[in-house]
């Protein structure tokens, strides 16, 4: 009966509608405003590291386990892209959701030129997730606009079926360079951030060996994909290159300072990863050094 009555109560308001109607005239109908379009937003950014996904482990979690990966794996997915102008931290924040699942946010750095793209509306890009719930903690990464769709990976099916053999080799010929009067960047304050396309420069056998904690950042102007690259050397050898949406941000400030390369921190391959990862100073703080030298 409880399902009922809501019925019931909506069947004798339409009928007071229709009465009162007949008393005094139709009301004009309100048209229903139709939905925004959900805009498809272009890969103008190039690959963007989705940040925050540390402080989201649970979403994450859930996420993977509505898709069938509750141990954990790599899957490509649309995600759906919200303006949070709400937001305390960033009037301009952009969160990144996929199905039910708010996973993080577009980074700062670029959060107010993709706001103003989506114009209050939504969007929906391409992202690629890794994920790994190794020793109980939920680890994530998520990358919008990916370079290379690859297939999704179930990791506990790896592990039952598969011996992982990489599609890498697992050395590369290195390609060196050498910078002279490299600029220290370690003190500024920074972010960490996987370092692309090390498939291409590293092997896989030798990253522990490659990978440390000094990197130096080089701007590469002549770069015919990307005319505001920049790579990463370790130990005078090119390991690969800073993102698309950050190298966008750092190479201004660094063709202002002019200097040959940028000494920054980072890591080596760690348990859970073979990837390397270096610290990139925050764009701000980058700004501050900038102007300080220059006065």
């Amino acid at each position: 009966m409880a399902h009922i009555t809501p019925m019931l109560r909506a069947s004798t308001f339409g009928g007071l509608m229709g009465f009162w109607s007949t008393l005094f005239g139709k009301s004009k109908e309100v048209a229903a405003s139709s939905p925004a379009p959900i805009l498809e937003l272009p890969p103008r950014w190039g690959e963007i590291e989705v940040r925050g996904e540390s402080f989201r482990r649970d979403a994450v979690r859930r996420l993977f386990d509505e898709l069938g990966l509750p141990a954990g794996g790599v899957t490509q997915q649309a995600a759906h892209l919200l303006p949070e102008p709400s937001n305390q931290y960033d009037r301009n924040a952009v969160k990144v959701v996929i199905g039910r699942w708010h996973i993080g946010y577009v980074p700062k750095e670029i959060s107010a030129e993709v706001a103003t793209v989506l114009g209050g509306g939504q969007g929906v890009a391409p992202v690629r997730v890794w994920a790994d719930p190794k020793d109980g903690t939920w680890r994530a990464r998520a990358t919008l606009f990916p370079s290379a769709v690859e297939p999704d990976r179930d990791f506990a099916q790896e592990q039952r079926y598969v011996v992982h053999m990489p599609d890498e080799p697992g050395i590369i010929p290195p390609t060196t360079l050498t910078v002279s009067e490299a600029t220290d960047l370690r003190s500024l304050d920074s972010t960490r951030m996987r370092i692309k396309g090390i498939g291409n420069y590293v092997g896989w056998s030798e990253r522990r060996a490659v990978g440390g904690t000094e990197y130096v950042l080089v701007r590469e102007p002549d770069n015919s994909h990307d005319p505001c690259a920049v790579l990463v050397l370790s130990n005078g050898r090119k390991v690969g290159y800073v993102s698309a949406a950050r190298a966008k941000v750092l190479a201004p400030l660094f063709d202002s300072l002019g200097s040959a390369g940028y000494v920054v921190g980072g890591t080596g391959p760690s348990d859970e990863s073979v990837q390397l990862w270096v610290d990139i100073p925050k764009a701000s703080v980058l700004r501050s050094f900038v102007k300080s030298r220059s006065s």
